[in-house]
């Protein structure tokens, strides 16, 4: 299972009993309130969504009485019927019309409306200054030949341009035939407004509704006073406004949400669409959700940083009782806890540390014994050197000394005391290369006679070598196993002893002999028994695995033995590998 600390669990029973439980609350308690809140500027907004359409339609309803006014009034009619034949009469026509026109701008308190009056004979009359080509421009508009074809009824027309003032802003006009008595038109009249009053009602002054309003036509004309970005947004809704009844609802476009409200205006057909982003109407209410999320916040961080600065300056002897714990797992026996507290953290440390002096001398007595252990075991292994070599000799010292001859029976005898000597002399395990060279040459000596001179022995020394301390009796089998195992042909028989040193200082020995038995097969599976301590049926493994052993002892499984084949040059190589170390260096280590 993994591992978690005590502090963490503490953090986390806090969070789960504590934190969680009072956020859980002040939430709950904060989105409560903050509905009842919503509800209420939602309310808001729609009553003064609701007041703008209300301007919208008394605007138009005060064009709709003008229009009816202008088309009852006697004085009107009678000079629609009556064109005026002489200059009088065009001015008396004039000035009856400019003083009804008067009589309605005063009546409305407006001076922006404009009125026009056709008669069925090409005479216009207005009270605004038209130019030349005015009544042309009338008279082709669309607006114009639609009033034609309405032959009575009302007539209104959204955002066209301004006939009046070219250029200007364009204009909203009501249009209708003027009809006498017996029901026969005797005129045209048109009453026009700047849609710019319209554009003022549909920006509402109040900051919480700052979005887009738009006046629209059946015909899908739009009068609003953004339209590169009301009409985007407009075309998005349209299917929901053209779906939905009159009413204040909520959507979302393009994941932004917005407050939609659409009124219809009956005498016109068209429908007032205001349409403003929810942040909008809810801004105050955000913005107090906001302050509160930040205090909510920063006391939560500030508890917490509370929270767990107490729960470190409690857990801190135990956690340094965990690294000092980490520091043990990994073999350092020497560190202790030092928990000086006055709890049970410091009644735990002052036992670890106990328990670690008891481990560490109990850990120091069983170093010495496994020393004494492992030296006895050395011992053991130096004196298998084969006794069956011994054997051999000695049966060929006897049956030369039958067949007579005193010199090579000396030289035998010579070589066999000083190995012998060597063997049972066993208190130093190192010896010089030099002194085990010697060992080397006596054998070779007792071989000599045994089998005669057909393996020629090369000995390539480095002479910075010879100084170096070597295990005894490690070069001896080695060379005893070229003798016993190789197979070379007569005469040409070649073994090389070579001695040399890297750089990182790693002293390699080399046996080198030309023998012909021996193949890849074979040497990796007395490798693999040599590794397994395993016994060979073909090599001497008491040698071999006497050397190899031994080297792995002494310093450690970076360094051995190894044995390899070239087939190229029909030569074995058997190698050791050992750290260079002279007399002065164990003098130094022991010193130290």
């Amino acid at each position: 299972m993994p591992f978690i600390s005590l502090r963490t669990k503490w953090m986390i029973a806090f969070v789960l009993f504590v934190l969680i439980p009072i956020l859980g609350a002040s939430v709950y308690a904060y989105q409560a309130i903050e509905n009842v809140l919503r509800k209420q500027v939602e309310s808001s907004a729609e009553e003064r969504l609701h007041q703008i359409n209300l301007n919208i339609e008394r605007k138009l309803q005060t064009m709709m009485h003008a229009t009816s006014s202008l088309v009852i009034d006697e004085n009107v009619k009678r000079v629609l019927v009556n064109p005026p034949v002489t200059e009088r009469d065009k001015l008396n026509n004039t000035h009856t019309m400019d003083k009804k026109f008067l009589e309605m701008s005063t009546a409305i308190a407006s001076d922006d409306l404009y009125f026009s009056v056709f008669d069925n004979y090409g005479t216009l009359y207005t009270n605004w200054g038209r130019s030349p080509g005015a009544k042309d421009v009338l008279t082709n508009s669309d607006w114009f030949h639609r009033t034609i074809e309405e032959n009575g009824y009302m007539v209104w027309t959204l955002n066209h341009d301004n006939y009046a003032l070219p250029g200007k802003h364009p204009l909203l006009t009501v249009s209708m035939v003027v009809r006498d008595e017996s029901n026969q038109s005797i005129g045209q009249l048109a009453i026009s407004e700047p849609t710019q009053a319209y554009l003022d009602v549909l920006q509402s002054g109040d900051p919480s509704l700052t979005g887009y309003g738009l006046l629209v036509g059946p015909d899908d004309s739009v009068l609003t006073y953004s339209r590169d970005e009301a009409m985007p947004l407009y075309a998005s809704l349209k299917p929901i406004i053209d779906e939905s009844a009159d009413n204040t609802l909520s959507t979302s476009v393009n994941g932004n949400k917005y407050v939609l409200s659409t009124y219809s205006l009956p005498m016109t057909g068209w429908r007032v669409i205001q349409i403003v982003p929810h942040e909008a109407v809810f801004r105050e209410i955000d913005k107090i959700r906001n302050v509160s999320t930040i205090i909510f916040a920063v006391s939560m961080v500030v508890f917490i940083g509370m929270i767990a600065f107490f729960s470190n300056m409690l857990t801190k002897p135990l956690r340094k009782l965990r690294v000092v714990m980490k520091q043990v797992e990994k073999g350092h026996l020497d560190v202790t806890a030092d928990i000086r507290t006055r709890d049970e953290a410091g009644l735990l440390g002052q036992t670890f540390d106990k328990m670690l002096v008891r481990l560490q001398n109990h850990i120091n007595r069983e170093i010495v014994l496994e020393r004494h252990r492992e030296q006895a075991k050395l011992e053991a292994l130096q004196a298998q050197i084969n006794p069956h070599f011994l054997h051999n000799t000695l049966n060929t010292i006897r049956w030369m000394s039958i067949m007579a001859g005193t010199k090579p029976i000396t030289e035998m005898l010579l070589s066999l005391g000083h190995l012998l000597d060597m063997s049972i002399h066993r208190g130093q395990d190192r010896i010089l290369l030099r002194e085990e060279m010697k060992n080397v040459r006596y054998f070779m000596t007792i071989q000599r006679y045994r089998f005669g001179d057909n393996v020629t022995v090369i000995e390539q020394l480095d002479e910075t070598t010879l100084d170096a301390l070597v295990p005894k009796l490690s070069l001896q089998p080695l060379v005893e196993n070229v003798y016993r195992h190789a197979s070379f042909q007569e005469g040409k028989g070649e073994m090389i002893i070579r001695s040399t040193v890297s750089p990182t200082g790693v002293l390699t020995l080399e046996i080198v002999d030309n023998g012909l038995e021996i193949n890849k097969e074979k040497i990796k599976d007395i490798m693999e028994s040599i590794e397994k301590e395993e016994l060979h049926p073909t090599f001497s493994n008491v040698g071999l695995q006497n050397v190899h052993k031994r080297i792995r002892m002494m310093y450690g499984d970076a360094y051995g033995l190894q044995i390899q084949r070239s087939e190229a040059e029909g030569r074995t190589y058997v190698t050791i590998r050992l750290p260079l170390q002279r007399e002065e260096d164990i003098d130094e280590d022991r010193g130290g």
